[in-house]
């Protein structure tokens, strides 16, 4: 671990965050996932062994504490760890703002899929457990996901849940992206054909409706947005 020997406190919280994949850690255990794989699923490119050794160093540092339960170890964040909450949200918000939309090469979709199944808000889900299909055009296999939607909340998988289908979507995991972040509207994105929707009126604008978008961007009215296209759409 680095060791900036300051008296400054911005220094010394440098030294326990500023470790490469430390604050994407915390950001999944923020999430309330505390199994290993659980965390790992969310940084996939980190090794285990990294990983392991993040664990320890925040577990050290009083940010993290590990319970052992039978079987299998999980971990938990500290009221320290707790505490950092605003400012991961705060570094969402700056990135988002401050940062350019992200290369087409770093977009996976399984990544993109988590990061909607956690945004969406279970409040505007269906009281029935339905599915959106989605095709990603440009992507190579798997190319088919479900988004499995219900009041419990949302989750993506790559098998057919054999749930009724509510509309299927044609997209780039790029444009998807760039609507959920908020760098393109949905108008945009279905004028271009980069998103096409199989499904009745009703479907695509409860589709809208229900995905939303990332928290850090600023409102934009989603139900009213979800109108508007699909006016333009089947108009």
């Amino acid at each position: 671990m680095t060791s900036y020997r300051q008296h400054c406190p911005v220094a010394a919280a440098a030294e326990v965050l500023g470790q490469s994949w430390t604050l994407l850690v915390v950001r999944e255990l923020l999430h309330g996932n505390s199994l290993v794989g659980e965390i790992a699923r969310g940084v996939p490119g980190m090794s285990s062994a990294l990983l392991a050794r993040r664990l320890k160093q925040l577990t050290e540092a009083g940010v993290v504490t590990r319970l052992d339960t039978p079987g299998q170890a999980r971990f938990a964040l500290t009221p320290a760890g707790r505490d950092l909450a605003p400012v991961i949200e705060q570094l969402g918000r700056w990135g988002h703002r401050w940062m350019p939309p992200p290369r087409s090469g770093d977009l996976k979709p399984n990544l993109l899929l988590l990061d909607i199944c956690r945004g969406i808000d279970p409040l505007r889900l269906p009281r029935e457990k339905v599915s959106l299909h989605l095709r990603f055009t440009e992507t190579p296999p798997p190319r088919w996901w479900w988004l499995v939607l219900s009041p419990d909340g949302a989750s993506a998988t790559e098998a057919d849940p054999r749930l009724p289908t509510v509309a299927r979507i044609d997209c780039t995991v790029s444009a998807l992206a760039g609507v959920w972040l908020g760098h393109r509207s949905w108008r945009e994105a279905l004028a271009e054909r980069a998103i096409r929707f199989d499904g009745t009126r009703e479907a695509v604008r409860n589709a809208i409706s229900w995905l939303g978008r990332n928290r850090f961007t600023e409102p934009a009215g989603t139900v009213s947005a979800a109108n508007r296209v699909t006016r333009k759409q089947f108009d």
